[in-house]
């Protein structure tokens, strides 16, 4: 009974309690304005609570709060204040943070530092930027929102791979893509190559779409080399720094949800024609064809009584779409309509984002744990990528000196049926799709009613009577649909990236860190390729299983020193030791000859000995130290002046040639504090830095003089043969430097006008030398190269960013951000002295793209069109352009001239819209594959002349087969007058004016077809196209529910929008694609004339964020 009567009264003493701190706690209401106005959205938390809000539109706010306790104001662009609670009226004034100028940041090697001392230029974007729009990688959300930073994503879906370049291409052949950094430690990266059908036909990503974007606090891009030199070797290209979300911001717990869904649907696609169909006339080739262009089947081919049908033709300058019935060639009766059904072959993604993080913090500790759960299709039919995300990132002071932080990132996924290349479509003259085709047939019948794949004419079958006999279907787009759909191909993969960073104070001045981490990734690669036919006519099919295991260990030790040597001078010391070890091991086994059994997906299926694929086969390992150190000055807080230098070595050179020394200097000086301004400026700093960095070559290139092989034993109980064969491509070298970039570097930033305008300028000058080429070699050596050290090139730019704030109300608000830059490139050396470098050779000697002596890289030349000594064109006795097989002119160039973005946010009360706008301006593109359409007849430009209403010339063809021009009904001996005639401005061989009229066909499929002078008449300068475009990149419009509604949820922010990515062109000079899904690779050859990619999206999404 006693002991029931204890608990009664203590439950009573606990509601009592209870009911004081309820009644205790009173609404405490208030105003928080910049001085003038209200400001929007600043968190308002109750320190060591749960209890919060934000302001309204207005600036008001009203949370629950007891006396005595203590109320944070934040938000980014003001100081956070912190008041105490004494009454139930607080108004809150918030001073600007003038750009954050005396809080830190972190920059390489995770020092950290006061932005007003840095003396070169680094660029950041906030977590915000990153996911308002829903991408699902970090870098296909940096479009135009760092002046210097272009980045291009290959279309797809969501494992593609996504380049971002950093003040122009810094190697002519190698790779030039930044060394990213995730929270001070290195992250694990591939190069990709969607260009190479042959050797890989399915679209490859790599690796920083394994990065989420709710898991990123913000990313800063080290751009120079003063400021990238702490890097080495590995900081040529620029440098991104991640930084992770952390649990601080507020004492207690904190819970934010997001939900996002978005639609992608293709788009960009090749405009095609609508008014005829496959074929052509009796003037053009008599291929067996009526003369209305139609083929007409034999009685026993008839279908429900039709026999019209469509020629056998690649080619679409036949009959024109009239409405009646026709037999297609799935065998069905349908009206003869253009069905322009190309965006059918691919999949319109819907893709879904879920994240949960709970963070918590007091005054000694932070922890934040984050669950993300990513749905993705991607482009390709019955692909997808599904992947789930779980983040820790924690921070624990102990006794007030030792400071631990934990930080694990952990990504599981499945890819399905990662996309094909798409290179047979758009190609390939016997892939592209007609203009009476749809996708939707093939989906029928690109296998057969017993699951194996199609078969057309007479070849054998266990179902003759499913072959495909008609005309009209093509081969290679029903084996694109058998790829896709039968098919499957998966990937499993497990990736952690961990690190654990101690940092202790040992005295005021002086702290100490140690930092270890690892980023371990374990793959496993299923290919399975179903039996095509049955095995009583052939063993088909294929297995293929691989496993890989690609992981980089890294630790640094870091000493840092502080000290006033008097009270106008300040020095800094940083030593500290770094080490890296990767590890990337593949292995890979295949079945060979067919599978012994129908869709047996086993190895041991495998009709002769299970055998290997070399190219995923291999073990590179790699271990690079350095030891380096800084050291800096600050005079009176205005003049700050720091140099570095790295000592590094790496395993992979000659270890008597492998010390390489990596140096910089810069200098930043605050002219507001150091001189009297005028009272227009607010802020005003003067910044100029110098650097070296560089780059090794691909691993195990630097010793490559033999390969071993072995061919087994050759006699009973004898031992195996090894022999060894000098390698027949390229020679090694083992005295191979790193190529290096010396920079210099000066930029001029300000804000005024109590910092509603604000603007960063500055300008660069980067010398690249002793540049990785294979330098030719005669062929007696043995190889036809050998890896040497004989390039120089230039990068020279400017780079710009202006900020301003044009209207600013109580109710509304306009910010807007315009950045861009110019980059020019030139070489200035090449090996053996010579004026030019080949990178590519297309299509037969066609085209060429070359790097030329005192020019920017990537010079694209063509054969020209032969001229006779007056400069009159040549016109050959086909009637078409003589094409000079002897000559080159230079076309074009790759280089862009100018990129950046244009942001605009507009906010009123509680709605806000966001708009973004890139560019890229200069610089040419071939792609080739458009051009191929046109010979086909199938782009709407290929209707120009195809009758007199659309400028085509009368004309009949003479016994000579020269088209004469003619008005009458038909020709003089009765021939036949057609009028899709074309006159090529010429003259011919003997100095004639030309006269010949030729059809709209042959101008077409000649003047743009495949190869080079020996080949064909085609007119490479045609394909070559200014690459421009003003692109709407981004629009998001999102409203945040009143605070009055909010709190009713116990919620601090709830935010709705709807937005879209890729959404318009507002000007393109290549028109019949995006010029995004030429991005064919890493390296920037590969997206110059690539076309073979998926076709480019545009993205629709609904977002909720909810912050408790």
């Amino acid at each position: 009974m006693s002991n029931f009567y204890l608990k009664c009264c203590s439950l009573s003493l606990l509601m009592f309690l209870g009911i004081t701190t309820i009644f205790a706690q009173q609404a405490v209401t208030g105003k928080v304005t910049d001085g003038n106005t209200g400001v929007a959205g600043v968190s308002v938390t109750v320190i060591g609570t749960t209890r919060g809000g934000q302001t309204d539109a207005n600036g008001n706010y009203s949370v629950e709060a007891a006396n005595g306790e203590k109320l944070r104001f934040s938000i980014i662009g003001y100081g956070t204040q912190t008041i105490t609670v004494s009454s139930r009226t607080h108004d809150v004034v918030l001073q600007s943070d003038e750009g954050n100028i005396d809080e830190v940041v972190v920059t390489a090697m995770g020092i950290k530092r006061a932005p007003k001392e840095l003396g070169y230029a680094m660029s950041t974007v906030e977590s915000k930027e990153l996911t308002k729009t829903g991408s699902p990688n970090f870098a296909g959300a940096l479009y135009g929102k760092a002046p210097g930073v272009r980045v291009s994503a290959a279309p797809g879906g969501a494992t593609s791979g996504i380049n971002i370049n950093v003040r122009g291409i810094n190697s002519i052949t190698g790779n030039s893509q930044p060394l990213v950094i995730i929270d001070g430690v290195p992250m694990r990266q591939s190069t990709f190559n969607n260009s190479d059908y042959w050797g890989d036909q399915r679209a490859r990503g790599n690796g920083l779409e394994d990065l989420n974007p709710e898991d990123i606090e913000s990313i800063s891009i080290l751009k120079g080399a003063s400021a990238a030199a702490l890097y080495g070797s590995e900081a040529m290209n620029g440098v991104v720094l991640v930084t992770t979300k952390s649990g601080k911001g507020g004492q207690g717990f904190s819970v934010d949800f997001n939900a996002t869904y978005t639609h992608d649907q293709i788009a960009y696609l090749p405009r095609f024609q609508d008014v005829r169909g496959p074929g052509f006339h009796l003037g053009y080739n008599n291929s067996g064809q009526s003369p209305d262009m139609f083929v007409y089947y034999p009685d026993n081919m008839a279908v429900d009584g039709v026999k019209r049908g469509v020629m056998a033709s690649s080619i679409n300058f036949g009959p024109k779409f009239d409405g009646q019935p026709i037999v297609s060639w799935d065998g069905q009766v349908r009206p003869y309509v253009a069905q322009n059904a190309y965006g059918k072959l691919f999949n319109n993604p819907n893709n879904t984002i879920f994240n949960l993080a709970i963070g918590h913090a007091t005054d000694n500790s932070n922890t934040r744990i984050s669950f993300t759960r990513q749905d993705n299709q991607m482009t390709a039919l019955d692909s997808y990528n599904k992947k789930n995300i779980a983040s820790l990132n924690s921070s624990v002071t102990l006794w007030k000196k030792l400071k631990n932080d934990i930080v694990i990132n952990y990504i599981n996924q499945n890819t399905h049926n990662r996309p094909l290349l798409t290179d047979r479509l758009i190609n390939n003259f016997t892939g592209m799709i007609s203009t009476f085709d749809n996708p939707d047939w093939y989906l029928d019948k690109y296998k057969t009613s017993l699951g194996y794949k199609f078969v057309d004419g007479t070849n054998p079958s266990l179902t003759p009577e499913e072959n495909l006999v008609y005309n009209g279907y093509k081969a290679d787009v029903l084996s694109y649909m058998w790829d896709t759909k039968a098919k499957k191909y998966d990937e499993y993969s497990n990736r952690v990236l961990a690190s654990y960073t101690a940092t202790w104070n040992v005295i005021e001045d002086l702290d100490l860190r140690a930092r270890f981490s690892a980023d371990v990734t374990s793959q496993r690669f299923e290919d399975k390729q179903p039996t095509e036919k049955p095995l009583a006519y052939e063993y088909t099919g294929s297995f293929s299983i691989g496993n890989q295991n690609a992981n980089v260990y890294y630790t640094d030790l870091l000493a840092t020193y502080r000290k006033n040597l008097t009270d106008d001078l300040k020095l800094g010391v940083n030593l500290g030791y770094t080490a890296t070890k990767t590890d990337d091991t593949y292995v890979q086994s295949e079945t060979d000859g067919g599978l012994s059994a129908r869709d047996w997906f086993d190895l041991n299926a495998s009709y002769n000995l299970v055998k290997r694929n070399d190219r995923f086969n291999y073990r590179n390992r790699m271990l690079r130290d350095a030891f380096f150190g800084t050291l800096n000055f600050n005079f009176k807080d205005y003049w700050f002046v720091e140099g570095t230098l790295r000592r590094e070595r790496i395993s992979t050179m000659h270890p008597d040639r492998n010390v390489l020394y990596y140096p910089s200097v810069n200098s930043s000086l605050i002219l507001n504090e150091a001189f009297s301004l005028p009272e227009i400026f607010n802020y005003a700093k003067l910044r100029a830095s110098y650097g070296i960095v560089g780059n090794y070559p691909d691993i195990y290139k630097s010793a490559l003089f033999y390969d071993q092989k072995s061919l087994g034993t050759q006699r009973l109980d004898g031992p195996s043969v090894i022999y060894a064969t000098v390698p027949t491509a390229d020679f090694g070298n083992e005295d191979i430097k790193p190529e290096t970039k010396r920079e210099f570097e000066i930029g001029l930033e300000a804000r005024l006008l109590n910092s509603r305008l604000g603007f960063d300028i500055t300008y660069y000058d980067g010398l690249i030398k002793d540049q990785i080429l294979n330098y030719s070699l005669a062929y007696s050596s043995g190889a036809k190269s050998v890896l040497a050290n004989v390039g120089t090139l230039s990068n020279k730019g400017w780079e710009f960013a202006i900020n301003g704030t044009p209207v600013k109300t109580s109710d509304f608000t306009w910010t807007s951000v315009l950045n861009f830059s110019m980059n020019k490139n030139k070489i200035l050396e090449l090996p053996g002295g010579a004026g030019l470098l080949l990178h590519r050779d297309y299509d037969g000697a066609a085209a060429q793209l070359v790097s030329r002596v005192g020019q920017p890289m990537g010079d694209i030349m063509v054969r020209p069109v032969e001229t006779d000594p007056n400069g009159n064109k040549i016109v050959s006795a086909s009637g078409l352009h003589q094409i000079d097989g002897n000559s080159w002119i230079k076309v074009g160039n790759a280089m862009p001239k100018a990129v950046g973005g244009f942001m605009n946010t507009f906010s009123y009360k509680n709605i806000t819209l966001d708009a973004l706008i890139d560019f890229r301006w200069g610089g040419y593109a071939m792609p080739t594959g458009i051009n191929w359409m046109k010979s086909r007849g199938l782009l709407e430009e290929t209707l120009t002349a195809m009758d007199e209403e659309h400028g085509g010339l009368s004309y009949y063809k003479d016994a000579s087969g020269k088209g004469i021009a003619f008005t009458g009904a038909t020709g003089p001996n009765g021939e036949t007058v057609y009028h899709d005639g074309m006159l090529m401005d010429g003259v011919l061989a003997n100095g004639a004016k030309n006269d010949n009229i030729i059809s709209q066909a042959t101008y077409y499929a000649n003047t743009y077809n495949w190869g080079g002078p020996q080949y064909s008449n085609s007119r490479y300068e045609l394909y070559v196209q200014k690459n421009n475009y003003i692109k709407m990149r981004e629009i998001s419009l999102g409203y945040r529910l009143p605070s009055s509604f909010t709190s009713k949820l116990r919620a601090k922010n709830v935010q709705i929008s709807a937005f879209g990515r890729n959404l318009f062109f507002l000007y393109r000079s290549i028109k019949d694609l995006d010029p995004e899904q030429m991005t064919g690779g890493s390296n920037w050859i590969n997206g110059v004339s690539n076309a073979g990619t998926s076709p480019a999206t545009r993205t629709f999404g609904l977002m909720l964020r909810a912050s408790f």
